[in-house]
C-alpha cells in the first residue's frame, strides 16, 4: 500500500466486548499535495489539500500511519507543511509526489 498525506482529527479505541478485540483507530481528512508535491514560489513550502473525492472522515488503523508533520492552515482547505518543524517529513511528501507516487 502507498503513502497518502492525511490531516489527523481524532483518535479512537474501539472494544468489540463478544470477541475480546481492540482496535485503536485515527479519524482523518486525506489531503492532496498541491502542484505535485513542488515546493511554492511565494515561500518555497509544500501545501497540501483537503480531496474532495474521498469521505468527509476516514477511519484508519493508527499502525498504518508512518510519521506526522506541522500542518499550518493557510485558509480554508489548504495548509502549508512546515519544514522548520519537521524537514524529513517536508521532503517525503516532496519527494513522494515530485519523483513517483507509490500507492
Amino acid at each position: 500500500m502507498g503513502r497518502l498525506p492525511a490531516r489527523l482529527v481524532a483518535l479512537f479505541k474501539s472494544r468489540d466486548c463478544s470477541q475480546d478485540t481492540v482496535w485503536w483507530l485515527a479519524g482523518v481528512h486525506m489531503l492532496s499535495p498541491v502542484n505535485p508535491g513542488r515546493p511554492s514560489d511565494i515561500h518555497s513550502l509544500v501545501m497540501v489539500l483537503l480531496r474532495e473525492d474521498t469521505p468527509e472522515f476516514t477511519l484508519v488503523d493508527i499502525g498504518k500511519i508512518l510519521g506526522l508533520a506541522h500542518l499550518v492552515p493557510e485558509g480554508g482547505r489548504l495548509w502549508v507543511v512546515n519544514s522548520d518543524i519537521d524537514l524529513r517529513m517536508f521532503n517525503k511528501i516532496y519527494w513522494l509526489y515530485q519523483w513517483g507516487y507509490d500507492g
